[in-house]
């Protein structure tokens, strides 16, 4: 071999080297992560399906499975044993996590109602109860106990004047509660959008707002994961919240988009889907709005400590 072909070729092969650490960012760049996201499907967490179906998931490089699921009490232990990385909790949720020693922390504090758009009502079939007061003595359903509704359903039944230990407390999930008023297997329900609209073209009538009534504007739900989960990926875990954004402020600049993303994913008639309340969806919750949440639930004796604010919703660093 002459000096010529061994200086082309020791050129060659430095610029195989060279090129060889480029390809491999290549490669990292464009991997895809796999999550699986547990969630009601509902309007309030609309936001997921217009993140995938817009495609700000994929943009994100985030392959995610939707797993439908009944709430918090099943999303939290899913998330402790690794078969979910992110789910929906309401705020009693996360924070009987914490109170259990489980880590739930907030990605997204993002879901609130105000007495403007309500999406919370209790409803009754019953002609002979016309007021709060005229549930003592009587059964009424929350989706789940020690959660957000039933702690909101506690506290407007307490501000019009009933004593809880008159009203028998039941667990209905949302798309049961209209069937149980007609059945008479509880007086009156604390109803979610769209079941509340839905129940009042069947002939239910609201008693109140069990959220607005009580506090409005109130923040009530988001997405959260484990801390080390969070610690471990937090790149994963910004460019999810990212879609989740980009997804909310679609929501935002036009509630149509909204509405349209509830009537491509569900079963509800497009006339409930026009009516409905909404709600409202926001990207930046400071931790402060989780004190209400904490007061509430040590007043029904959920928790006992004193929670660190800042603990409970993730700060992006």
């Amino acid at each position: 071999m002459n000096l010529r072909a061994f200086g082309v070729g020791l050129a060659l092969l430095a610029s195989a080297f060279t090129l060889l650490p480029a390809q491999r960012a290549s490669a990292e760049d464009t991997a895809v992560t796999k999550l699986r996201v547990g969630y009601i499907p509902i309007g309030i967490y609309s936001y997921f399906w217009r993140a995938r179906d817009a495609g700000y998931f994929k943009d994100a490089k985030l392959d995610v499975e939707l797993v439908p699921m009944a709430g918090g009490g099943q999303i939290i232990p899913a998330l402790q044993s690794g078969s979910l990385q992110f789910g929906i909790s309401d705020a009693l949720g996360l924070l009987n996590a914490r109170n259990g020693g489980i880590p739930a922390t907030y990605v997204s504090f993002n879901f609130s109602q105000a007495s403007s758009d309500p999406v919370h009502a209790v409803l009754t079939t019953d002609p002979n109860i016309k007021t709060a007061e005229d549930l003592k003595g009587k059964s009424v359903a929350t989706n789940l106990s020690y959660n957000t509704d039933w702690t909101m359903m506690r506290a407007w039944l307490r501000k019009n004047g009933v004593d809880l230990k008159s009203v028998t407390f039941r667990e209905v999930p949302f798309p049961d509660m209209l069937a149980a008023l007609r059945n008479n297997t509880v007086a009156a329900v604390g109803a979610s959008e769209p079941f509340v609209t839905m129940g009042k073209e069947q002939g239910a009538r609201v008693l109140g707002y069990y959220f607005t009534d009580v506090q409005s504007p109130i923040v009530l739900s988001g997405i959260v994961a484990l801390t080390p989960y969070i610690e471990k990926n937090k790149d994963v875990v910004r460019r999810f919240v990212q879609a989740i954004n980009h997804a909310i402020d679609d929501y935002n600049s036009d509630p149509a988009i909204a509405r349209k993303t509830i009537e491509a994913n569900t079963k509800v008639p497009p006339s409930v889907i026009e009516k409905m309340g909404l709600g409202k969806w926001q990207t930046r919750v400071p931790a402060e709005q989780m004190q209400f949440w904490v007061d509430a639930a040590k007043k029904e004796g959920v928790i006992s400590d004193t929670a660190d604010l800042n603990t409970l919703v993730w700060q992006d660093k």
